[in-house]
């Protein structure tokens, strides 16, 4: 970062490192949140609708036999002479078994697209994740250290201005602050101060 900070209140940076802290805290939390809900669509589409799907497909082709037996044992008794009978309501069931032949097949085809999509999201999520919580653990806690050093630096340069300065019945009326030219001061990696 070659930017730079004008800090006015140097009460503020222990507030700032203080915030850090609880975002790091927050953030950390949120991940853990992610990871259990992203483990819970995993299984909830690999294993619970996988199985669900896999248990109805079997029920509906089973439906479907039962439902052509139906229709054969229905066609043989109704017969009469050479014309076969309409047996309607057998018919009508063959076809819902098939249609829900084809709906339990169709949802498995939709488990396996989804569970290749979830799978792919959970990847990209783990290589964001580790890089974020890496950051959290290493990179966030470096700056919170350099705004510490930066406010106790701060102190220690205005107690240290305060106790040189002249006494008060010697100078005008000031403040701290405007001694120390604090109010002035740049922190960062500029070098020069900027008014």
């Amino acid at each position: 970062m070659g930017g730079s900070a004008r800090v006015t209140s140097i009460e503020v940076l222990p507030l700032l490192a203080a915030g850090l802290a609880k975002f790091r805290a927050e953030s950390q939390a949120a991940l853990e949140d992610l990871a259990i809900e992203l483990r819970r669509a995993h299984e909830w589409i690999h294993g619970d609708r996988k199985e669900f799907w896999q248990r109805e497909l079997q029920r509906a082709y089973e439906r479907l036999n039962q439902a052509r037996l139906q229709l054969q044992q229905a066609r043989t008794t109704r017969r009469v002479g050479n014309q076969d009978p309409s047996c309607v309501d057998e018919k009508r069931a063959v076809d819902r078994a098939k249609r829900r032949v084809d709906e339990a097949q169709e949802k498995i085809q939709a488990v396996r697209q989804w569970s290749n999509k979830i799978d792919r999201a959970i990847d990209d999520f783990q290589r964001v994740r580790t890089q974020f919580a890496a950051w959290l653990e290493v990179e966030l806690p470096r700056g919170q250290a350099a705004l510490n050093q930066m406010s106790e630096s701060l102190v220690s340069y205005i107690t240290m201005k305060g106790q040189n300065a002249p006494r008060e019945e010697e100078s005008a009326p000031h403040t701290p602050c405007e001694d120390s030219g604090i109010t002035r001061s740049v922190i960062g990696t500029d070098k020069e101060a900027r008014p």
